[in-house]
């Protein structure tokens, strides 16, 4: 039924709000989270590289997170195509296990020399989950504190049951804690990045009660080294353990968490979505006194123990040495930043770049922001490019296509500038303006 709504996409988008509640499985890939009214294309047949391909067979450049932050090699990697290929030829879930998860554990655990042991699952959700889990286990204690977007699962969105909109800095304002049970309330307890007054008067509270201190270790930027210094000395002087959620930050910098450049080690940390370049995968290491609690407690599922993931995981971070693809990430994020800032100083805009430099994102300052960025989207579609207030850098982002988002950057920018200053830009606008969200705390 679906194929005679493809060459209508508004009515194609409506068709599948009808039958998938939300549209899709992630509120980021939502057509309202980018251009509201049907002109994003939503689905694609295929993708190489930068590109991505629309039902119809529209090529376009694709300059936002690339697969939600997971794909930095560029979609469709030859390397991790073959062996995901040899994978699915030779059987991906058998009644026995993986070698490959041996293999993972073993250059997470060298990579990290910290850690002793690992798990695995598939999403970055489920492992924090996991994560929490096993710290809750080792500890006796059920609090968690935590800073930072960690997942969709009832441990984290139970914050909202203490304080309606405790979440409103972590991710979108108003999240409703709806199907999760009131008696989780005052269980998980948020605090800002790099805030000295929440780590005295939130952290220092509760942290003897707490079985964990959760943390993105870098999302707008790295955090304070003597905020987390001071964080690492109070989870040991109480027993609690410290997290780092790398879901994200990971094999950004270079072919590690991003903790490792700041020489703060935690207890446990969790890598997904960029591990496997694209591929469903998720793994937590960590020491083995806390580790070994995850066979006291039923953790497990039947796709954990799949082949794919742990393959392909092991094929991308041999790649990602090989090539040294942190320094090619980094530069690649440099370029990007510095079209923005040339662009934004051409048209006599204000621009605000956050972000280590492979996860880069901008911010017009203008009390029009969320009109800004809808028309910026709008806008470089029409010189069919995929285009967001952020840009994740990826190796396969090369000069030609860098020139062509450039040339695009200036002349949208410019048109901003113009309507700005005419007071005219909402009426530019070819449908409703786009839903904001995915704050961080910073």
């Amino acid at each position: 039924m679906y194929k005679k709504f493809i060459k209508n996409n508004l009515k194609l988008q409506e068709h599948a709000h009808k039958i998938i509640p939300g549209l899709s499985g992630i509120l980021g890939k939502r057509p309202e989270m980018y251009l509201p009214g049907g002109k994003w294309p939503t689905y694609y047949s295929k993708s190489k590289g930068v590109n991505i391909w629309d039902l119809k067979g529209k090529k376009y450049l694709d300059f936002t997170m690339l697969g939600v932050g997971s794909c930095v090699f560029g979609y469709s990697d030859n390397d991790i195509n073959k062996v995901a290929i040899n994978i699915i030829n030779g059987g991906p879930l058998t009644t026995l296990n993986p070698i490959e998860e041996v293999e993972l554990a073993e250059m997470l655990i060298d990579i990290h020399p910290w850690a002793d042991q690992m798990k695995t699952a598939r999403t970055g959700g489920e492992i924090m989950s996991v994560a929490v889990r096993i710290a809750r286990a080792a500890t006796g204690k059920s609090k968690i504190l935590f800073c930072g977007y960690h997942g969709w699962h009832d441990w984290y969105l139970s914050s909202n049951l203490s304080k309606k909109d405790s979440l409103k800095d972590h991710l979108l304002p108003g999240l409703e804690p709806l199907g999760v049970p009131y008696e989780m309330t005052g269980s998980v307890i948020p605090f800002k990045f790099n805030d000295w007054t929440d780590l005295n008067k939130i952290i220092k509270k509760h942290i003897k009660d707490s079985a964990a201190v959760i943390i993105e270790p870098a999302r707008d930027r790295i955090v304070d080294k003597n905020f987390i210094k001071e964080i690492r000395r109070l989870c040991s002087k109480n027993k609690s353990i410290l997290i780092f959620d790398e879901i994200t930050s990971a094999w950004r910098n270079e072919t590690a968490g991003i903790h490792k450049e700041i020489g703060i080690n935690p207890d446990m940390a969790a890598f997904g979505k960029t591990i496997s370049n694209g591929v469903p995968m998720a793994a937590l290491i960590g020491k083995k006194e806390i580790m070994e609690n995850a066979k006291k407690t039923f953790i497990s599922s039947t796709n954990w123990s799949e082949r794919l993931g742990p393959a392909t995981a092991v094929a991308f971070l041999k790649k990602h040495k090989k090539i040294n693809a942190g320094k090619i990430l980094i530069k690649k994020g440099r370029k990007i930043r510095k079209i923005w800032e040339n662009a934004s100083k051409n048209a006599g805009l204000n621009i605000q770049i956050s972000g280590i430099y492979p996860l880069s994102s901008f911010k017009i300052v203008h009390d029009e922001w969320p009109v800004i960025i809808t028309y910026f989207i709008q806008e470089m579609l029409k010189f069919k490019i995929l285009a967001s207030d952020r840009c994740y850098s990826n190796i396969c982002q090369n000069e030609k296509n860098l020139k062509k988002y450039e040339v695009a950057c200036n002349e949208v920018f410019l048109k901003i500038s113009k309507f700005l200053a005419q007071d005219s830009l909402k009426s530019k606008l070819e449908g409703p303006v786009k839903q904001m969200g995915f704050k961080r705390l910073t």
